[in-house]
């Protein structure tokens, strides 16, 4: 924890950097999560990938803040296709500044992510590449995030709701992954850090549908995914049980309500199930790190690995 806040710290001042607060309000709009916090857990791994490699995370930190700003602009534009009011323990850009404000504040973010890869030190032809792995991997997440509202009309099965994760979560921590490999000429490490990243990603985001139900301090109101009807893999496991969810799909409920429901799909084991599901996928992800030479810095990428499914928020 003492290294990943070290790092955060520096990721934080390098976004201060990349990413100045402008008068102009669009800017208000589009610092809005950014300055609210978050786990930075994207450009982490690309700082700690760039370490193992041994290789100089400075000449690259243009594209760590084009990771985050890529991260935040699909947070701002999914809060707003899910009506979300709260983000980060704040309310979400689309709830202060209006849809239109909001719509042009990701626009924004994802514009100054790719001016920024162009910004990095290293080689014109290793830039263009990144830029090609990124902009495919948007189109990827646009792909997942399709996915996920075709969900609301339809049955779903486990391997639909993975490749909707692969493609919305697992892509872009692929790319935060793999990204430094690229741009330090150094391609013979980019398919096993990507299929590491895209693990870990679909690792990460299972346990996010836990922590909606078991999590505390998650920064956004509880029981949403029940609410929004949302086919996490809990939900989808519970309904192959035979489960009744009351709240599921209903938009409000009460406390008890949701609670009741909660303990039906603990009892049911859904979210037992999910753990360890989760669990296997990071273990896999872990097993692709063997192509880093077995140092310190390839331990701290593990033990930052199995964070993604211990944090509790």
């Amino acid at each position: 924890m003492k290294t990943l806040q070290e790092k955060v710290e520096i990721i934080n001042r390098a976004i201060t950097r990349y990413l100045p607060e402008q008068e102009l309000g669009l800017y208000k709009a589009a610092r809005h999560l950014i300055k609210a916090g978050g786990k930075r857990l994207r450009p982490v791994i690309a700082m700690v990938i760039t370490e193992a490699l041994e290789e100089d995370y400075g000449r690259i930190m243009p594209a760590l803040v084009a990771l985050e700003a890529i991260h935040n602009f699909t947070l701002i534009h999914d809060d707003i296709m899910d009506r979300d009011e709260m983000r980060r323990n704040v309310k979400t850009v689309h709830s202060l500044f209006g849809d239109a404000a909001a719509i042009l504040a990701g626009d924004t973010l994802f514009a100054e992510a790719f001016k920024l890869l162009s910004m990095c030190d290293v080689g014109g032809e290793n830039i263009r590449k990144a830029v090609q792995v990124l902009s495919d991997v948007c189109v990827k997440i646009c792909e997942g995030q399709y996915m996920d509202l075709s969900f609301e009309t339809k049955m779903v099965k486990e391997p639909e709701y993975i490749e909707m994760v692969k493609l919305k979560t697992g892509a872009l921590i692929a790319a935060s992954s793999s990204l430094p490999a690229i741009l330090f000429g150094k391609e013979e490490y980019f398919q096993p850090l990507w299929e590491y990243g895209l693990l870990a990603g679909i690792g990460f985001q299972i346990h996010d549908d836990v922590l909606d139900l078991i999590g505390k301090d998650i920064g956004k109101d509880w029981g949403s995914d029940l609410l929004k009807g949302k086919k996490t893999l809990i939900a989808i496991k519970a309904f192959e049980r035979g489960v009744e969810l009351e709240t599921f799909g209903k938009q409000k409920a009460n406390i008890e309500d949701i609670k009741k429901d909660v303990e039906k799909l603990q009892e049911c084991g859904a979210i037992d199930y999910a753990r360890n599901k989760a669990q296997e996928y990071i273990e896999m992800a872990k097993k692709r790190l063997s192509c880093l030479k077995n140092t310190q810095k390839r331990r701290e990428i593990e033990e930052l690995t199995d964070f993604l499914i211990k944090r509790s928020k």
